[in-house]
């Protein structure tokens, strides 16, 4: 199982980063008059708590975020990769360590848009090693006026886990994934973010949000405050992460 979705991420990678597109309705979006956006973070978590059964841990640590976009035409390509990585003082020795990579691609017709993801996960406070899942779907703009927009996504694919305890079981399944995302410029300086999303199998389920207040400090530099939730129900083990973050976020 491992080799064809190796396969099919190196495919799905290399058009994400090469030919992606842009149309005024997508929603990958991008400054006007220019044909991509790079915007890249670094935050210190206020307050990071992860529980998994009856235990439960504060920390205090850092995380970062790099988004690159790029569009032309009716299509449009976004990479994204996140990490998050917290010691823990206590005499527990659990930490808090999550890394998150995703090529997505997109193509636009109106106001829907077909779009297809590849995203790799390593949440060491969850049951797993690592997934990987591909997914395609159909996403629609809901809403939009000159100061906000929203989307709306429904999509189906399969994903591959690694059981993180021994004996490293694996298995493959299929999941349908529901997202949505929410922008409104608040002031001329002044934006806030809603992200939300649903992945759901058999096995597992996953559920996250994502807010965030960004005020603009220069052209490319915004401070950010930001909340993120995580929660995820398996039959091999459960467990929740919250991270609450303020930082610096860079935009070009």
């Amino acid at each position: 199982m491992v080799f064809p979705i190796k396969k099919i991420s190196m495919i799905m990678l290399g058009l994400s980063l090469s030919t992606a597109s842009f149309a005024a309705e997508d929603m990958i979006k991008v400054t006007k008059d220019k044909d991509y956006n790079l915007d890249a973070d670094l935050s210190y978590l206020l307050n990071t708590t992860q529980s998994s059964g009856t235990s439960s841990d504060t920390k205090q640590s850092f995380a970062g975020n790099i988004d690159f976009k790029r569009m032309f035409g009716n299509w449009g390509g976004e990479f994204k990769a996140s990490a998050v990585n917290s010691s823990d003082s206590n005499t527990s020795g659990t930490d808090v360590e999550q890394y998150l990579a995703f090529g997505k691609m997109t193509h636009s017709e109106g106001s829907f848009y077909e779009f297809g993801k590849l995203q790799w996960e390593k949440d060491l406070t969850s049951a797993f090693d690592y997934q990987t899942s591909l997914t395609v779907g159909l996403g629609k703009e809901l809403y939009r006026d000159d100061a906000q927009f929203l989307t709306g996504e429904i999509g189906a694919g399969v994903r591959y886990d690694v059981d993180r305890l021994p004996p490293h079981d694996s298995k493959t399944e299929a999941i349908g994934t529901i997202a949505a995302h929410y922008e409104r410029q608040l002031l001329p300086t002044t934006k806030f973010l809603q992200d939300v999303g649903f992945d759901y199998g058999s096995k597992s389920n996953t559920i996250r949000t994502h807010s965030a207040l960004s005020v603009k400090m220069t052209d490319k530099v915004s401070a950010q405050v930001s909340f993120d939730y995580k929660k995820i129900n398996a039959d091999v083990g459960s467990s929740r992460t919250t991270l609450t973050a303020v930082g610096l976020k860079y935009s070009y």
